[in-house]
């Protein structure tokens, strides 16, 4: 059961996983998280000597979370206040650097993919 004082990103975790039926061990396995990631990610909280510390999910953590349990990840990173739409010169560096990590034969295929957005992009804009 979500508590009110629960950050929000959490609420939706547990909601979309109680949905699911799935155990926080299950949806921990499925999202490919240890299962005490998982409870942070729920709670909000990591607790250090005894004190409660509000955790810092990163967007990677926040987008396998949400998979896991088939939420969109667009809005667990709205409710954790994730900027979605990225500047643009960050954008094009991002996409360039993990082209450059795919395999030859997967970076034509991204290549391929992205010439397709490009022709319906402009189908769109004459249409």
């Amino acid at each position: 059961m979500t508590t009110h004082d629960q950050w929000l990103p959490g609420q939706l975790l547990q909601q979309a996983r109680e949905h699911s039926g799935l155990s926080k061990a299950e949806a921990a396995r499925r999202s490919g998280l240890s299962e005490s990631w998982w409870r942070r990610l729920e709670t909000g909280i990591n607790i250090r000597n005894g004190q409660r510390i509000p955790i810092t999910a990163t967007p990677e953590a926040l987008a396998k979370a949400a998979q896991g349990v088939g939420l969109p990840v667009n809005k667990i990173f709205d409710a954790a206040d994730i900027a979605t739409t990225p500047d643009p010169d960050d954008l094009a560096e991002e996409i360039h650097t993990a082209a450059k990590r795919l395999p030859p034969h997967l970076q034509r295929e991204a290549l391929a993919f992205i010439r397709g957005l490009n022709v319906a992009a402009r189908q769109a804009e004459e249409s």
